[in-house]
């Protein structure tokens, strides 16, 4: 990608992973998927705050998230999937970002 779609798509990476409890979802995503009360019963984060990171997480395109039924209590669920991404951030593109992106190559995986 590049252009200023590719910037924008970055720096929306960027802003997302420097909240709060992001990085700590995509953490414990790495052991495989997981449910929004799975996610916030082992992080000891309310519901809400993970449900409302994930769907952010989620339109970075950073993790993907499905409707399922939970087998066991028969409830309908929100299961939460790392999406395999890179991120590629160097001096460069971080000059890139700032002047608006609007020169050069940017590197999205």
């Amino acid at each position: 990608m590049s252009g200023v779609g590719a910037a924008e798509r970055i720096r929306g990476q960027l802003r997302v992973l420097s909240k709060r409890h992001s990085m700590e979802i995509i953490g414990a995503l790495l052991d495989g998927p997981r449910y929004i009360s799975q996610l916030a019963a082992e992080m000891g984060v309310p519901y809400t705050t993970v449900q409302q990171r994930v769907a952010e997480l989620e339109r970075a395109g950073l993790v993907s998230v499905a409707d399922k039924v939970d087998e066991a209590s028969k409830r309908a669920v929100r299961e939460v999937r790392l999406v395999n991404f890179r991120i590629e951030v160097s001096p460069r593109i971080i000059r890139q970002l700032i002047a608006g992106g609007d020169e050069g190559e940017f590197r999205v995986a």
